[in-house]
C-alpha cells in the first residue's frame, strides 16, 4: 500500500525515474520505500500533500434518490420562477414516497448534482429602434422627510443603452402604463418591439409566447404601434440589458437617498440623473458612448403618435353629503351644487380629476394614503357662512387645501374667531378678483396680526389707487401754433439788411 510522503523524497523519485532512468524496483530499494509508493508518485500522476479527487462510490439508495430528484425537476421545469421547486419541497415528496432520508441530505444531493445551477444564456445584440425593456424596481427616498419605498418603472434602449427611469408611489397599471407614456416621450419616439417579464399589468395568464395580454395593455400596444414581447418564465437574459438597470438607477439617483417634498420633485431629480448618464457615460465593451449611439438610435423610433394616451381609471360616483366622493378610500371635495349628483373621477398615479357631463369641475392632486382626504375649503365657504358654528371644528378649515396666504393668516391672526374671520375674508372673492385678494391678504399677514377688517382695509387702498389711476388723462391734447407768418417776419428783416 502507497503510504504519504513529503516533498523533497517526491522529487527524488521524480528525478530518479526521470532523469536517470533508475526502475521502480530500484528506486524503491535505493531509498528504501515500497514499490507501490514508487509506482504512485514516479510518473507525476499524484502529487504529495495534494487531495485527491476520489470517484464518489453510491450506494444504490442514493443513485435511485437522485433519479427521483432528476425527475421531479424535469416534470416542474415549466413552472414559473416564485412556484420553482426547492429543497424543502423535494425532501417532502421524497418522504411521502417513503424514502428514509434527512432533509440537509436531500439539500447535499442536490447541490452535488449542480441542478440548482445558473442557467447560461446567449448574448444578444439589437439593432437600432428595434428593442426597449422595461421592469420594475424598489428603491428608498426620504419623501417630506419620511422614508419611503419608492416603486421605479425603467426602460433602456439596448441599441445605445439610453436609459430613462420613472417614479410612483406603487405598481398599479396605470403607473405601469404611464411609465410608457413618460419613456416614449422621453426618448421621442418608440422601438418596434416593448420586451418585458410576465407582469400582471401586462398578461391575463400563461407567459413567454403563450402569454395572453391584458385588454389595456392591447390599447397602449396599438396606439403607440409596437408589439408587447414577454420573456419565458426565469429567462431574464431574454431582456438582459435592463436587468442591471435597476441598480444603475439606484446609484446615480438615489446614493445618497434624495430628500423631496413630492414626487414630482423627485422625477425631476430621477429625469436629471438619466440625462446626465446618457450624455456621460460610456459602456466599457463598446467604442462609442451612449450619447453617440442613442442620437444615431432615434432616427430609427417610430414617432409618437398625434396625441399621448392618458392611462386612467374611470369610475361613477355619486356625491356625499359632505360634499365628497370616495376613491380608494380617500375623499375628494367638490362645490356644494354637486351634491347627490353623479360624477365621473378619472384617476391618475398623481391625479383625481371629477367630471360632471364632461365637464370638468375640480382636479384634485391624488392621495397617496388613507390619512390624504383633500378637502377644499372653498367648496365649503357658503356652507360655514350659513352655520358658523361650524367654523371652529370644520375639516376643511382645519386641514383643508387652501391658499398659502390663508394657511398664513390662520396661523397669524390673533382673533378667537380667526376660523371664522378666514371664511369671511376668502367670501371677498365673490367681489374682487382673486389677485387682488391675495395681495391685500399678503399685506395684512406683513403686519403681523392679519384680521378681516384688515384685510378690507388694503382692498380699500388698493381700490382707491385703481380709481385715482382711472382718473388721470392719458391722452393731453397739444395744439400747435402756425409759425409761417413769424417765417415771413424773419424773412422780411433780413432782406432790409441787405
Amino acid at each position: 500500500m502507497a503510504k504519504s510522503i513529503d516533498m523533497n523524497m517526491y522529487k527524488l523519485i521524480r528525478r530518479l525515474y526521470t532523469v536517470d532512468g533508475v526502475s521502480q524496483r530500484q528506486i524503491a530499494m535505493q531509498l528504501g520505500i515500497s514499490r507501490p509508493t514508487v509506482k504512485k508518485y514516479c510518473e507525476g500522476y499524484a502529487i504529495p500533500g495534494v487531495k485527491e479527487e476520489g470517484e464518489l462510490q453510491k450506494s444504490e439508495l442514493r443513485i435511485t434518490i437522485e433519479k427521483e430528484i432528476i425527475q421531479l425537476f424535469e416534470d416542474n421545469k415549466e413552472t414559473p420562477r416564485k412556484q420553482k421547486l426547492n429543497a424543502k419541497i423535494i425532501w417532502l415528496a421524497l418522504k411521502k414516497k417513503g424514502y428514509p432520508v434527512g432533509e440537509s441530505t436531500i439539500r447535499k444531493y442536490i447541490q452535488e448534482m449542480r441542478i440548482e445551477k445558473p442557467d447560461v444564456f446567449i448574448p444578444l445584440s439589437f439593432e437600432p429602434g428595434e428593442a426597449m425593456e422595461f421592469d420594475w424596481g424598489d428603491i428608498y427616498a426620504y419623501i417630506k422627510n419620511v422614508k419611503t419605498s419608492i416603486s421605479v418603472f425603467c426602460a433602456v434602449l439596448p441599441y445605445s443603452f439610453g436609459i430613462f427611469a420613472a417614479v410612483f408611489p406603487n405598481k398599479k397599471y396605470i403607473s405601469f402604463f404611464t411609465g410608457h407614456v413618460m419613456a416614449f416621450e422621453f426618448f421621442n419616439g418608440v422601438a418596434k418591439r416593448s420586451i418585458y417579464d410576465n407582469l400582471k399589468t401586462a398578461v391575463f395568464k400563461d407567459f413567454g409566447k403563450k402569454a395572453v395580454k391584458q385588454d389595456k395593455f392591447k390599447i397602449l400596444e396599438a396606439h403607440y404601434a409596437f408589439e408587447g414581447i414577454f420573456c419565458n418564465s426565469a429567462s431574464g437574459w431574454e431582456k438582459g440589458a435592463v436587468e442591471n438597470l435597476v441598480s444603475i438607477i439606484r446609484e446615480i439617483a438615489f446614493t445618497p437617498m434624495p430628500r423631496v417634498d413630492n414626487y414630482e420633485e423627485l422625477q425631476i431629480h430621477v429625469t436629471s440623473k438619466c440625462i446626465e448618464y446618457n450624455m456621460n457615460h460610456k459602456i466599457k465593451s463598446r467604442t462609442r458612448s451612449i450619447r453617440e449611439m442613442l442620437e444615431e438610435e432615434k432616427k430609427y423610433l417610430l414617432p409618437l403618435p398625434a396625441y399621448p394616451y392618458e392611462p386612467a381609471d374611470e369610475s361613477k360616483l355619486c356625491v356625499h353629503s359632505d360634499l365628497t366622493v370616495r376613491v380608494e378610500g380617500v375623499r375628494y371635495s367638490v362645490p356644494s351644487k354637486y351634491v347627490g349628483l353623479e360624477v365621473t373621477a378619472k384617476v391618475t398615479p398623481f391625479k383625481v380629476d371629477i367630471y360632471y357631463l364632461g365637464k370638468l369641475i375640480y382636479s384634485h392632486k391624488k392621495g397617496l394614503n388613507l390619512s390624504e382626504h383633500q378637502y377644499v375649503l372653498e367648496h365649503y365657504l357658503e356652507i360655514i357662512d350659513k352655520k358658523p358654528r361650524s367654523a371652529q371644528n370644520a375639516i376643511p378649515i382645519k386641514s383643508g387645501i387652501m391658499p398659502d396666504e390663508a394657511t398664513l393668516f390662520l396661523k397669524r391672526c390673533p382673533k378667537l374667531d380667526k376660523n371664522m374671520q378666514l371664511v369671511n375674508v376668502l367670501l371677498l372673492g365673490k367681489k374682487v378678483d382673486r389677485d387682488s385678494l391675495m395681495w391685500a391678504i399678503n399685506q395684512a399677514n406683513s403686519t403681523g396680526n392679519p384680521t378681516y377688517d384688515l384685510v378690507c382695509f388694503y382692498l380699500e387702498i388698493l381700490s382707491s389707487k385703481d380709481k385715482m389711476k382711472n382718473a388721470i388723462v392719458d391722452e393731453v391734447e397739444i395744439n400747435t401754433v402756425d409759425l409761417t407768418k413769424y417765417d415771413r417776419l424773419i424773412n422780411a428783416e433780413g432782406d432790409d439788411c441787405e
